[in-house]
C-alpha cells in the first residue's frame, strides 16, 4: 500500500481523489477510514518518474512521513530487497 497523508496532497495543491471503498488496519491495530484514494500520481524520484495509486490519510503532520510507498512501488520500480 502507498500513503499519501492529506496535508502533503494540500501543500502540493492535490485537491481531488476518489472515495476509497475499503478501511486500513494501522500498526496499533486501529481501522481507519481513508479520506481517498488518488490513481496515477506521478513521483519522481532520483530522476525516474513513476505512476503510483495512494491512499489518502488524514494524519497529524508533525511525526509522520508525508509519502510512504510500499510493494505496489516497490514491485513497478523492480526494487531488489535483500533483507
Amino acid at each position: 500500500m502507498n500513503v499519501i497523508i492529506q496535508h502533503l496532497c494540500d501543500t502540493l495543491g492535490i485537491r481531488e481523489w476518489e472515495p476509497c471503498p475499503f478501511w486500513l488496519r494501522m500498526a496499533d491495530t486501529s481501522l481507519v477510514w481513508p479520506t481517498g484514494l488518488i490513481r496515477e500520481l506521478e513521483i519522481t524520484i532520483k530522476g525516474h518518474a513513476f505512476r503510483i495509486s495512494a491512499v489518502v490519510l488524514q494524519l497529524n503532520a508533525q511525526g509522520t512521513y508525508p509519502l510512504l510507498l510500499g510493494r505496489p512501488w516497490l514491485r513497478t520500480a523492480h526494487i531488489k530487497q535483500n533483507w
